[in-house]
């Protein structure tokens, strides 16, 4: 028994380019139940190519015609009662086996219809050549939008043909009415719709069946038309390799049983590529599928198919998008398959991330791609992006604060940018309350961060390193490069064992020049205490007495030099002697 299903099903299915029936044999030939309870979009997909209403007139045209009507008369009421008793097994069998793919209608006068939805099992799809002439007017435009395609030559040159593939073919419908005298005596009225295959090759399959009637006479039929259908129709219309369709040619005046293909191959063969597609997407969304991530099986639902044809759950792609934009590693937003480097597109990114989630991509994204503009800087103040010139100078255009582009300080036209020693001395010069020995512990403080960092050698991104080898991966556009000597490095490790060591770091030397430090000012105190300002000391170079006339430098008159009284080095009297005793020079810390 076919489950009941509300009387508004019928009127979604329709046929292309074709106007539903009116009138009083629509109504009496409507849709009654779907057996099975099958989804609504499963009957949208497959109703363009249903015919149900010209299906319906054609069969109701055969039953006003009296077909059966003597047998009926001669058969008894007890060999009635034992067809609609077999009738009605029969209906739920074949509703038991083909499910969602049996549509029972409303009975008209006691007489039960229904339609079987047919699909060929494709295991390698199937290959469809479409001819077509040059006489007919329809074929001017083409028809296949498959890449390919192949013009084929033969005796007839205004003959051409295309070569489609398709993945799912759409169905044949069987529809069928049963007569009080079946199965006694006489077959299912039954009309047979293929709205994608000629006309003379629908009609042979029509005449195939009434074969197989006259070879099962009494017998319970139906479920031996559809599976002589479904596997053995396309070998026995010559299609074993590849399915022949056309050329256009006028109205085939065939079987009136046979509803085929009534519009020109332009028409049809797009309408097959979308079913195909449609078909393929719901096959997908109904599968079951292994999330490579996870390792969970779910439906295809729950499931997003990435541009390169990868599959991985909603949940997986959600947690790997978020932790990216969370951690601004955009540059591993791609497909997960560990040999697929195909980016995650935008729209699939805006479905995965929420409203905030998707402004911080937005706006990591710009400012990556800010960066990664040899002409763009910014400013040290406001970090606003700005565009340098040729004199390697910038205006930020939110505070207007003109500086140089290479190290940020204020505009120095004709000058050579400060180092950072000569900007710390700057700086002590200014206030006049820093020590040399803050100034060397500033200068190594700077010393050692640019040790334990370098710039990327892709996007210029500073990288700190706090453990590990020296392969290092930056976290702004994922380029691998050596920490010893920032070359780049495309992949493994040939590079570490022709040049740079792996695991070997650079000196740490924190502590020998705070101990060194130490020394030389201990030093200089017991040189204070015991040759004071005004005593004798002996010359570091020659060894002659000279007079001491200062804590920090002392003159010698026959070397005519002035030396250092911490470290003993000769300098240069340029009025500027005040600047090396206890500088990084005179300490013995090299940059």
């Amino acid at each position: 028994m076919a489950a009941t299903a509300s009387t508004s099903t019928a009127v979604h299915v329709l046929e292309p380019n074709h106007e539903p029936g009116t009138g009083s044999s629509a109504e009496a030939w409507r849709p009654l139940s779907c057996a099975g309870g099958g989804e609504e979009n499963v009957l949208d997909l497959d109703s363009p190519w249903a015919a149900v209403a010209e299906a319906g007139s054609r069969l109701e045209e055969a039953t006003a015609a009296g077909a059966g009507l003597r047998a009926e008369e001669e058969a008894g009421q007890d060999e009635i009662r034992d067809n609609l008793q077999r009738q009605e097994d029969e209906l739920m069998a074949l509703e038991a086996i083909y499910g969602d793919d049996l549509v029972v209608f409303e009975s008209k006068a006691g007489l039960r219809y229904f339609q079987i939805y047919i699909r060929y099992d494709l295991q390698d799809g199937a290959e469809v050549c479409a001819k077509f002439s040059s006489d007919n007017e329809h074929a001017k435009d083409g028809c296949c939008l498959d890449d390919s395609r192949e013009q084929h030559q033969d005796d007839e040159p205004d003959d051409f043909s295309y070569s489609c593939s398709f993945e799912h073919l759409p169905p044949l419908v069987l529809t069928c009415v049963f007569p009080r005298s079946y199965p006694s005596k006489d077959p299912p009225h039954f009309v047979v719709t293929a709205k994608w295959m000629d006309g003379p090759n629908v009609s042979r399959l029509c005449e195939m069946l009434d074969i197989i009637w006259a070879e099962l006479p009494g017998q319970e039929v139906v479920y031996q038309w559809v599976e002589w259908i479904r596997s053995s129709s396309l070998p026995h219309l010559g299609f074993d390799s590849k399915i022949t369709l056309g050329p256009d040619s006028p109205t085939h005046k065939g079987d009136k049983r046979a509803i085929s293909r009534s519009l020109s191959l332009e028409s049809v063969i797009p309408s097959m590529f979308s079913y195909s597609s449609r078909k393929c997407h719901q096959v997908f969304l109904e599968d079951l599928h292994m999330c490579m991530i996870c390792l969970n099986q779910t439906k295809g639902s729950n499931f997003i198919r990435l541009p390169c044809e990868h599959l991985f759950c909603v949940k997986c792609m959600e947690t790997l998008c978020k932790m990216h934009v969370k951690e601004g590693t955009l540059f591993q937003l791609i497909c997960p398959d560990t040999k697929c480097t195909a980016p995650i597109p935008p729209y699939l990114l805006k479905r995965l991330l929420d409203e905030e989630e998707f402004e911080r991509w937005d706006r990591l994204t710009l400012e990556k791609a800010l960066d990664s503009m040899s002409d763009v800087v910014h400013c040290p103040r406001c970090a606003i992006g700005c565009l340098e010139d040729e004199d390697n100078n910038a205006q930020c255009p939110k505070c207007c604060f003109v500086f140089c582009s290479l190290c940020k300080d204020s505009r120095h036209p004709g000058k050579q940018c400060l180092t950072l020693e000569e900007k710390i001395r700057q700086r002590q010069q200014a206030t006049g309350k820093m020590s040399a020995r803050e100034m060397v512990e500033g200068l190594m403080s700077i010393k050692e961060l640019y040790n334990d960092a370098r710039s990327c050698p892709k996007c210029r991104m500073t990288i700190s390193k706090t453990e590990g080898c020296n392969k290092v991966v930056c976290i702004s556009c994922g380029q691998a490069f050596c920490f010893l000597c920032g070359k780049a490095i495309i992949a493994g490790y040939a590079h570490f064992s022709r040049n740079c060591d792996l695991f070997a770091e650079k000196e740490k030397d924190t502590m020998d020049w705070r101990k060194r430090l130490e020394q030389l000012e201990t030093g200089n105190r017991m040189r204070a205490q015991s040759q004071p300002v005004g005593s004798t000391v002996k010359c570091p170079k020659c060894r002659q007495k000279i007079y001491k006339g200062d804590d920090k430098y002392i003159f010698c008159w026959v070397c005519q030099a002035t030396y250092c009284t911490m470290c003993g080095k000769q300098v240069q009297f340029t009025g500027m002697q005040s600047e090396h005793w206890g500088s990084p020079q005179c300490v013995g810390i090299k940059f």
